[in-house]
C-alpha cells in the first residue's frame, strides 16, 4: 500500500464513527471514496487539504480525466488505485449527497451557504480570487503546445455553437492570433475573459454594488446591485453591468459591449450584441461556483454556458500587484533589448 492509501486507509479509521446519510449507505462507491479521495477531500466530499468536491458540477467522464491526468489540480491516480468503474461509482456517490440525499446536502437541499455573511445577510465574498485553468489561452479542450498548457476546457458541452461564417471567422482568427488577439494589444480583455486570465482579482463588497478590482491592467468594474437598469445603448470594453442576488447566488447581467474583445487567445469571439449572464455562487468560504451564460444572436445559433470554479487566495500579505502591459510595450520601444533598464 503506498503512503497515500496508507493516510486514506488511516483517515477512514479516524472516520469511521461519522454518521453515514441513507442515500448514501451501501452504495458501491462509498468504500472507493473513503480509502482513496476522503483524506484530501473530507467525509462526503466536503473539503479538506483539497478542494469541496460537494456539490459535484462536472460528470464522470470529466472527472475520470482529471483523475488520471491530474492537470495541475491534483496528484495523478493510477488504475492500480482506482479502476475506471471505481471512478464512476465515486462520482454516483457524491452525487448521492449533490442531490441533497446526504446528511450534509444543505447546499443542494436548501441553498443555504454556512460561510460568513454581510450584515446584509449575502455571502460575505470580499477578499481576493483567482481561477486555476487555462481558459485564458482557449475556452475549448486543447492539447498543450509551446508555452500553452493542456486543457479540458470550460464550455458546458464542449461546443461552441457559432453560424457558419462566425466559424470561418474564429479560424481566421485563431490562424492570426499572436498579431490580431486584443489583449495582446493591451486592450481590457471583456467580460469573460477578465475572470479566467492567469491573474487574482479582489472582490469589494457594499450594500448597492460589487467592485472587482483585477490585477491585470488595473481593471474595474462596478456592479449595482442596486435595482437600477443599464443605461441608455453606449459601448465599453468591459460591458455595463447590473446584478441582483438570487438565494446565495449572485447574478450580474453584463450589456454594452464595443465587440472588439475575445473569449481567449484562440480566436473565439463575439460581436457588439454580446449579452453576458454571470453567476456567483459561494459554497464553501475558499471556493465559488462561476457559472457564465453567453448570447449573441449575431455569431451564435443558440445561448451556450461556461463553468469553472473561482478559489479564494489564502497568502499572507497577500495584495493584488501590478502587471500594466502598455508599460512594457513602452518599454520595448525605447529599450531594444526589451527588458528593464
Amino acid at each position: 500500500m503506498n503512503v497515500r492509501l496508507a493516510a486514506a486507509a488511516a483517515s477512514a479509521l479516524l472516520l469511521a464513527g461519522l454518521p453515514v446519510s441513507a442515500g448514501a449507505q451501501g452504495h458501491p462507491g462509498a468504500e472507493s471514496y473513503r480509502q482513496v479521495c476522503q483524506f484530501c477531500h473530507g467525509p462526503e466530499g466536503r473539503g479538506d487539504m483539497a478542494p469541496q468536491l460537494v456539490p459535484l458540477g462536472f460528470d464522470a467522464d470529466y472527472v475520470l480525466a482529471v483523475v488520471r491526468e491530474g492537470y495541475g489540480q491534483m496528484p495523478p491516480i493510477s488504475t492500480r488505485e482506482l479502476s475506471d468503474d471505481d471512478v464512476r461509482q465515486v462520482v454516483s456517490y457524491l452525487n448521492t449527497f449533490s442531490a441533497g440525499q446526504g446528511s450534509g446536502g444543505q447546499a443542494a437541499a436548501g441553498g443555504a451557504y454556512e460561510g460568513p455573511r454581510t450584515p446584509e445577510g449575502q455571502p460575505d465574498l470580499n477578499g481576493i480570487w483567482q481561477t486555476l485553468n487555462s481558459a485564458s489561452w482557449d475556452i475549448r479542450p486543447h492539447n498543450a503546445s509551446d508555452g500553452i498548457p493542456a486543457g479540458l476546457g470550460v464550455v458546458v458541452g464542449d461546443e461552441i455553437p457559432y453560424q457558419e461564417w462566425a466559424a470561418e471567422q474564429q479560424q481566421q482568427n485563431y490562424a492570426n492570433r499572436l498579431q490580431d488577439d486584443p489583449v495582446r494589444k493591451c486592450y481590457l480583455p471583456g467580460v469573460p475573459r477578465i475572470t479566467y486570465l492567469p491573474f487574482p482579482f479582489r472582490i469589494l463588497q457594499t450594500p448597492d454594488h460589487v467592485v472587482i478590482t483585477y490585477e491585470y491592467q488595473h481593471a474595474v468594474r462596478i456592479i449595482y446591485t442596486d435595482g437600477s437598469d443599464h443605461p441608455l445603448p453606449n459601448d465599453f470594453w468591459m460591458g455595463d453591468s447590473r446584478g441582483h442576488w438570487e438565494g446565495d447566488t449572485l447574478v450580474v447581467d453584463t450589456t454594452h459591449f464595443n465587440g472588439q474583445t475575445w473569449f481567449d487567445a484562440a480566436g473565439n469571439f463575439h460581436s457588439d450584441q454580446l449579452h453576458v449572464v454571470e453567476r456567483y455562487t459561494p459554497v464553501s468560504p475558499t471556493h465559488i461556483d462561476y457559472e457564465v451564460t453567453i448570447e449573441d444572436p449575431e455569431v451564435f445559433t443558440r445561448p451556450w454556458t461556461m463553468r469553472m470554479p473561482i478559489y479564494r487566495r489564502v497568502e499572507e500579505r497577500l495584495q493584488l500587484l501590478d502587471y500594466d502591459c502598455v508599460d512594457f510595450i513602452l518599454q520595448k520601444l525605447t529599450d531594444p533589448e526589451g527588458g528593464a533598464p
